[in-house]
This record gives C-alpha cells, structure tokens and sequence, in this order.
C-alpha cells in the first residue's frame, strides 16, 4: 500500500511535465494565418512600388506536409504556388516582369506563379 502512495507524486510530476512540454510546443509555434499574411503583405508592398504596377494584392498557396517525430507531428508548409492581382498586369511587359521578379525572389518556377489584371472599382463586370 506504502509503494502506491509513494509512486503517486511522481506519477504527478510526470504527468506535470508532459503537460507543460506539450504547452510549450503548441503556445511557440507561430499562428499559420499571421505569418503567412505579412509575407503576402510586405511582398504585395514591395511590388506596388515598381513602375506601371499599382495596387497589388498576393496570395500563396502551401502543400502542407506532415512530418512524424519524436513526441509530435509536425506540420511543414511548402510554398507551391502565387496569385497576383494588380492593376498594371493587363501590360504585358509589367505581367512578364511580375512573374519573374516573385519567381527569383521566392525561388519557384514561374508555371507556379500566376499574375492577373485586378478589376478596378466601378468597372462593369
């Protein structure tokens, strides 16, 4: 009887520790929605400052792939593709050089880049 009763705070502090460690993998992982969002962002911002472009907005597109470790399943996004919208890509010179510009910059093929005309407000659809 002794042995069970002395067996139970360590039981506890185990239990304790796997809890926290768990808590701390879960509350460090940075949210997938914010950094996602200020990369298209400050991309999206770097491309509306080039000659002819104008307003641009930018998506990615992620491959999530799960990855098996010690303790965990991790979760890796590889970027796999990009939508731009900007007002200059009916020209097809701004169009060719947002395609490689975001191709150079992001280190990806540009049949994975997709660059379209952003319909501008008030214009009929």
């Amino acid at each position: 009887m002794e042995k069970k009763q002395a067996n139970r705070p360590i039981l506890l502090i185990v239990i304790a520790v796997v809890f926290i460690i768990f808590l701390f993998m879960f509350l460090s992982q940075p949210e997938k929605g914010e950094s996602n969002n200020s990369n298209e962002e400050q991309l999206a911002k770097l491309l509306s400052e080039i000659q002819s472009v104008g307003q641009v907005q930018v998506y990615f597109h992620y491959d999530q792939q799960s990855e098996q470790q010690f303790l965990s399943v991790t979760q890796q996004q590889k970027l796999s593709g990009v939508i731009i919208v900007a007002q200059g890509a009916n020209n097809t010179d701004v169009k060719t050089m947002l395609k490689e510009t975001v191709g150079h910059v992001l280190q990806i093929p540009s049949h994975r880049i997709q660059v379209v005309p952003m319909q501008i407000k008030g214009e009929n659809k």
